[in-house]
């Protein structure tokens, strides 16, 4: 455990707590270590989700699955990443999503009732643990809120330069790596993968941009924006 802990001190869940007291808080919640094989489903849609989890090794994705079996990606995860956190307060319990994994992963899984309840010694880094749940979840609807910037985009170069954009501005830089890769970023953004490859490319020949696999370099950030508008 003393190595997860090492892994994890730093996710937002653990804010202003040292790795004492995340320990024990992670003793009192029942906290487990569980490992996954490549596309295996963590929770399914309609199931109902009574466990937070952390990304401790590999990715994970949100996956909706649409009436015509389409699947569209609606978040991915990586190490250190929170997942479960909203739903576990979701008034219906349960999931709109399956939570699939892509490749091995590993991820830590604590249970709800910890976010819910003081424990009996009401110690100060249980409070901060709650205090820390209620930032995430803010953060949370403001995370949701870009994504539906994205998808709002009338075409699909709009769609693609909202999200470079944002990618930009979280890495502070004109050169940064995809999360996903074209599958995963197609099924995101709600497309084909021939029609993101196609885009892609021609923003290439344009000039905004430069792709050379999972790295992106903006050429022309005016251009970029223009298109996003």
């Amino acid at each position: 455990m003393e190595d997860i802990i090492k892994q994890i001190k730093n996710n937002p869940l653990f804010n202003n707590m040292n790795e004492d007291e995340i320990k024990l808080v992670l003793q009192c919640g029942n906290a487990t270590f569980n490992s996954f094989k490549d596309n295996q489903i963590l929770f399914e849609k309609d199931q109902k989700v009574k466990k937070l989890g952390i990304v401790i090794e590999g990715v994970l994705n949100l996956v909706s699955q649409k009436y015509n079996g389409n699947r569209v990606i609606v978040t991915t995860l990586e190490k250190n990443d929170l997942f479960g956190e909203a739903l576990i307060y979701a008034s219906g319990g349960s999931s709109p999503y399956d939570l699939v994994s892509s490749g091995k992963s590993k991820a830590l899984l604590i249970p709800y009732k910890i976010f819910s309840n003081m424990c009996s010694n009401n110690c100060s880094y249980h409070a901060q643990l709650i205090k820390n749940m209620l930032t995430i979840l803010s953060d949370k609807i403001i995370m949701l809120n870009n994504k539906m910037s994205i998808l709002n985009a009338e075409t699909l170069k709009g769609r693609i330069a909202v999200y470079l954009l944002s990618l930009q501005k979280n890495s502070n830089a004109m050169i940064f790596n995809l999360p996903m890769n074209r599958q995963e970023l197609a099924e995101f953004l709600n497309v084909k993968r021939p029609s993101l490859s196609r885009e892609l490319s021609n923003m290439q020949k344009g000039n905004i941009i430069e792709v050379y696999r999972s790295s992106v370099k903006i050429l022309d950030m005016d251009k970029l924006r223009e298109l996003a508008d």
